[in-house]
């Protein structure tokens, strides 16, 4: 597992809903956590992380605060994407390199 560190920003909640085909899609939670990604030359670019979470209280109460959250990663269209374990819960961290 890596570990993702960054913000978080949001907690979204999808209520289950039935789609045009008749198909019924679950209710599911994402949390978007705003992240540092560095670039070849040294820059870095901020970017937001949607992830789907079961744990969606234990991010609310970390709102606007730094976190950090044990994910895997898979390649999707060509670029890396990340997932939480179910149950995974993030902690809150102290940025200590800011100082």
């Amino acid at each position: 597992m890596l570990t993702l560190q960054g913000t978080v920003v949001n907690v979204l909640r999808h209520a289950q809903r039935t789609g045009r085909d008749g198909k019924t899609y679950e209710a599911y939670n994402q949390v978007q956590i705003m992240v540092e990604e560095p670039l070849q030359d040294g820059q870095k670019r901020v970017g937001v992380q949607t992830l789907i979470t079961d744990t969606p209280e234990a991010f609310e109460r970390l709102t606007n605060r730094p976190v950090s959250v044990p994910v895997g990663v898979y390649i999707r269209n060509g670029s890396p994407a990340f997932f939480m374990q179910k149950g995974a819960s993030p902690e809150a961290y102290v940025d200590r390199s800011a100082s």
